[in-house]
């Protein structure tokens, strides 16, 4: 039997996304534009509009699903830290499960939308505090301010 990582309960980091995590994102997105779609008049470019916003994010979840499989399999092989396009596939899981959360914030407010839809700043715990040591904080090289 193959192994297979679990969706972590608690979404802190990047590296935990999880293509279920993308597949209940994708099908409330998909009822909130179709809903929007739905609301223009037909033939107009306001529907039109809507109805592409739908089309355009139904393939970045395909595309982000696609990544995101292509990340557990690095993984598992024990490639997560590997160069090149493991470390690509890893930057575009963040920026594609980003864009797709910033298009749910729209429908923040809707009952069905879940908390753990927002980006995530970190990959892991050893980045985030390595981007810690990283602020002002730590006394940088900018002690004073802004780059002069």
């Amino acid at each position: 039997m193959a192994r297979r990582r679990r969706p972590v309960e608690l979404l802190e980091y990047s590296d935990d996304l999880h293509l279920e995590d993308v597949t209940p994102l994708a099908a409330f997105l998909a009822a909130r534009l179709r809903e929007l779609a739905e609301a223009q008049p037909e033939g107009t470019g306001a529907r039109f509009a809507a109805e592409r916003l739908a089309a355009v994010t139904a393939r970045d979840c395909i595309f982000l699903s696609d990544i995101l499989g292509a990340w557990e399999d690095a993984i598992l092989e024990g490639r997560a830290d590997e160069p090149g396009w493991t470390q690509r596939s890893r930057q575009d899981c963040v920026l594609w499960w980003e864009r797709l959360c910033r298009t749910a914030e729209e429908f923040g407010d809707h009952p069905d939308h879940r908390s753990r839809w927002r980006p995530l700043r970190f990959r892991n715990l050893a980045h985030a505090e390595f981007m810690e040591g990283l602020t002002d904080r730590a006394g940088g090289v900018y002690r004073g301010g802004a780059h002069p």
